[in-house]
């Protein structure tokens, strides 16, 4: 009789594997998703699953007992006090196997003193997916208040980190630091001639000019190819690959609608978000009595009829409990930003947008840096005063200038007059924030700002 005992939970276990790995999978695209997408998703569901149902009049939200083979929870015999169910999917999704950001950082605590941590935290957030930095250390000194110096040293230790070539911002520097790495070369021959290539002819390599790179660095047609083979064999222009890093990134269509809007009145600012609302689904009743009914013993189906009803009933489940957390998750980041971002949520003035990273968030909801990362990926904000902007607004200190940088052009072109890029940078200082033209000009391009003579053309065209 025990051993029977053991058999079936086991069996039960094995069965909820499965679902579990569908949950985690069903949240993490879902906090990826704009409104737009999650409407066209949860539209796909609706199609695909007969045990989900739109509750267009009602707008009630179905709560039902589950079954034991639809439980997340490591132990399946562990009672539900001890577990938080708003966290079911959070605490699976807070253990990824492998995550970048957090191997880099796992290492930088060694290398980097506690009081730059803040500088290390701030780089690392700022790697993409394939492991290159996506910053310039001038806007992070300027973000964090931090010293140029400071950063640059901070950046020298991360690129010192596994893997080789982490936190380049070209692929000439990510060569570079993977060569810095390797050690024991049988041919030191190759090696220096490689370096050679990058440190002097990098322009004539890329471009294919063989002769010119020849001439150029006394090297024969021999060692060029010699040097194609060692970067073809050897270097990696994605550091991160070997991490199998599984959200590679990607271009995506900004969306035009906001995702989030944030709304002043008396009380406080309230926070809405836009989208598909778990409480306007439930579980199909039909699908839901025959299975109360099948497990009575009641209805008489064939194995394929019970799996059916079974199948589309735990997916429903799992999508309208993913559903939830999505908003959940959501909500709760949205109300850390406004407790912080206050001034300017109220303002929509730049010049009171706080410096905050990803990581902090994280440790204010007590989420997982991933889970934030997905969550505010790819979304828009609407402020009170009906501006939109992107919310890595709050991440990302290109951003904060830009939106300066737009609101310097408002004030002082409405005379006619265009400022040059040079005059926006001292007009920014004035306002206590020291950047260069060039850096000027970056930020107006990444935004799309266009420059003074397009802005006084687009004037003259009306």
């Amino acid at each position: 009789m025990m051993n029977n005992q053991v058999r079936t939970q086991a069996r039960a276990e094995v069965r909820a594997a499965p679902q579990a790995s569908l949950g985690l999978k069903t949240l993490a695209r879902m906090l990826t998703l704009n409104s737009e997408e999650l409407l066209k998703l949860v539209e796909q569901e609706l199609e695909e699953n007969p045990a989900l149902e739109a509750s267009e009049e009602d707008r009630i939200r179905v709560i039902t007992p589950q079954l034991p083979t639809l439980s997340l929870d490591t132990d399946p015999g562990a009672s539900s006090e001890e577990n938080d169910t708003d966290d079911w999917l959070e605490l699976r999704l807070a253990t990824p196997p492998m995550d970048l950001k957090a191997h880099i950082l796992g290492q930088l605590r060694l290398m980097v003193a506690p009081h730059l941590m803040h500088i290390a935290e701030h780089l690392v957030e700022s790697l993409d997916g394939y492991g290159y930095l996506r910053t310039d250390v001038e806007e992070v000194a300027l973000y964090l208040n931090a010293s140029l110096e400071d950063v640059e040293y901070v950046l020298e230790q991360l690129q010192a980190c596994d893997p080789p070539g982490v936190g380049a911002r070209n692929l000439r520097e990510c060569l570079l630091l993977q060569l810095r790495a390797i050690q024991n070369l049988p041919n030191d021959e190759v090696l220096e001639w490689t370096h050679k290539v990058l440190h002097k002819g990098w322009e004539e390599f890329t471009s294919g000019r063989w002769d010119a790179l020849e001439r150029k660095l006394k090297l024969d047609a021999k060692a060029i190819e010699a040097v194609k083979q060692f970067i073809r064999n050897e270097l990696r222009p994605y550091p991160a690959w070997e991490l199998g890093t599984p959200e590679p990134p990607h271009e995506q269509v900004v969306p035009q609608e906001p995702d989030i809007i944030v709304r002043a009145s008396q009380s406080g600012l309230s926070i809405e978000i836009v989208g598909a609302y778990y409480d306007t689904l439930r579980l199909s009743p039909t699908y839901l009595e025959q299975a109360v009914r099948l497990q009575r013993g009641e209805l008489r189906y064939n194995a394929e009829e019970r799996e059916h009803i079974l199948h589309y009933l735990n997916r429903a489940r799992i999508f309208l409990q993913a559903l939830q957390q999505r908003y959940q998750t959501l909500k709760r980041i949205m109300e850390v930003i406004a407790q912080r971002q206050y001034g300017f949520l109220m303002t929509s003035d730049a010049r009171f947008l706080q410096p905050m990273t990803r990581a902090e968030i994280a440790n204010a909801t007590g989420f997982h840096r991933s889970t934030v990362g997905r969550a505010v990926r790819n979304k828009r904000l609407q402020l009170p005063s009906g501006m939109v902007v992107p919310l890595d607004i709050f991440f990302d200190a290109s951003y904060r200038t830009a939106l300066l940088i737009q609101q310097i052009l408002n004030e002082h072109e409405r005379t006619g007059k265009r400022l040059t890029d040079a005059e926006i940078a001292q007009k920014l200082a004035e306002m206590g924030i020291e950047v260069a033209r060039r850096t000027v000009a970056k930020y107006r391009q990444r935004h799309n700002i266009l420059s003074s003579y397009w802005r006084e053309r687009q004037r003259l065209v009306g």
